[in-house]
């Protein structure tokens, strides 16, 4: 059962998940990996208000997940002295972080409408 993001290590340990680069976002022209971190860490945590009271609870519970999504994020940059060389190491960090927030969706409740 090979789902592409698990492989065995020398010595029959299994690891994963595995990124692999053609599925890491590529860093735009003009701009850095740490650039990209701090807008994946703005979008993560940047969600419309709740409408009601009652979608409050819902929206606290999602806000409280992304931002412990945040910071596993910074916890495995700080935790790898070398990522700071490694453009790719640190967009893998940013489209793991991106991808993990879009898991947690703002349509579970109702959004206070938007200032005109």
């Amino acid at each position: 059962m090979n789902d592409g993001n698990v492989r065995l290590d020398i010595g029959g340990w299994i690891s994963g998940p595995c990124l692999d680069p053609a599925q890491v976002r590529a860093v735009p022209p003009g701009s850095a990996p740490l650039r990209e971190l701090a807008h994946a860490v703005v979008d993560a945590l940047t969600l419309p208000g709740p409408a009601t009271q009652r979608d409050e609870l819902t929206y606290l519970r999602i806000i409280r997940d992304r931002s412990r999504l945040v910071l596993l994020a910074c916890r495995k940059i700080i935790a790898d002295r070398e990522i700071e060389d490694d453009d790719w190491d640190l967009m893998a960090v940013v489209t793991a972080l991106r991808d993990d927030a879009a898991q947690l969706p703002d349509d579970s409740y109702d959004h206070r409408p938007e200032p005109s």
